[in-house]
């Protein structure tokens, strides 16, 4: 019941959305025949209509995503990354594609229809010579012998040269705009690939170490002892996998690790009097060549 009660309205969303694309696909059915096949103005409005239809059914769908918990608040309409551009680019080819064949009708059937009556022989011979007159069709007027019905479509130059012009310009925005959707898509691929590339390296290779101070710099034997204690703090510590004292002619002291962390790291060091002078501090991280941390003092 509890389950019920937690999900009633997400339900109760889905359920509306679905009722609304079915209503939606109703108005495109109707949209359909709105207009004869033959009205002038039929196929322009079943484009925009299919258009307008689209962009309720993409609500729909950001309605459904929403009662599921999936939508991004931050992308337009909630939909996943690219959606929109992906319709837009896909609207316009459509568009393209239906205001194409358009056209091209309109162009090749030379528009509405005309006629005219009683039409004597030598008229009908003149006429069909004339160029602006497309698809002459006659037929003998009834109880008129030698007179006849004629009709006709007129060629109209202006309205084919605005069908050019117009089918040029939707071809060039059709190719910018879908140009633009696949570049965005290429670019944003690269970005993630990148980006990835980056974090892979990051994690293969830790970031160097630092240092900053160094705990004691200088070390008498016949006070604090034999055992050196020697602390190193600093950043990015915790790769560190070895520390020793070195010296131009004399055997390296290899320290024993008392304590590290990724700021702080404490090695201990067996010396004894042979060990007077100034000693380098190296510091070892894996495969990495040592690195110099500074120097201490020994004295007898």
């Amino acid at each position: 019941m509890d389950d019920i009660k937690k999900y009633s309205g997400a339900i109760l969303t889905c359920v509306g959305a679905l009722v609304l694309a079915i209503v939606l696909c109703g108005i495109f059915w109707l949209l359909t025949r709105l207009a004869p096949p033959d009205a002038g103005g039929s196929l322009p409005l079943l484009a925009i209509g299919g258009v307008v239809v689209l962009i309720f059914m993409l609500a729909t769908v950001s309605m459904i995503f929403s009662a599921l918990g999936l939508a991004n608040r931050d992308l337009a309409m909630g939909l996943p990354e690219g959606s929109i551009r992906a319709v837009i680019a896909l609207s316009l080819i459509v568009l393209f594609a239906i205001l194409s064949i358009f056209l091209y009708q309109s162009i090749s059937s030379g528009g509405a229809r005309f006629k005219i009556d009683e039409m004597s022989t030598a008229d009908r011979a003149e006429f069909i010579r004339n160029p602006n007159a497309r698809d002459i069709q006659s037929s003998e007027t009834k109880g008129k012998a030698g007179f006849y019905d004629v009709t006709y479509r007129s060629a109209n130059p202006a309205s084919e040269d605005f069908a050019k012009q117009l089918l040029v310009l939707l071809g060039t925005l059709m190719t910018a705009i879908t140009s633009f959707y696949l570049g965005a898509g290429t670019v944003t691929s690269a970005v993630k690939a990148g980006s990835e590339a980056s974090a892979n390296a990051a994690a293969a290779s830790p970031p160097a170490s630092t240092f900053t101070d160094i705990k004691p710099t200088t070390h008498s034997i016949a006070t604090d002892g034999t055992p050196l204690h020697l602390e190193i703090t600093g950043t990015n510590l915790d790769g560190v996998t070895g520390v020793k004292l070195v010296k131009t002619g004399a055997s390296s002291i290899i320290g024993t690790k008392v304590t590290a962390s990724a700021t702080k790291i404490a090695y201990d060091f067996n010396v004894t009097n042979e060990s007077s002078g100034v000693w380098s501090i190296e510091v070892s991280e894996g495969e990495k060549p040592p690195k110099a941390a500074g120097s201490v003092t020994i004295t007898a």
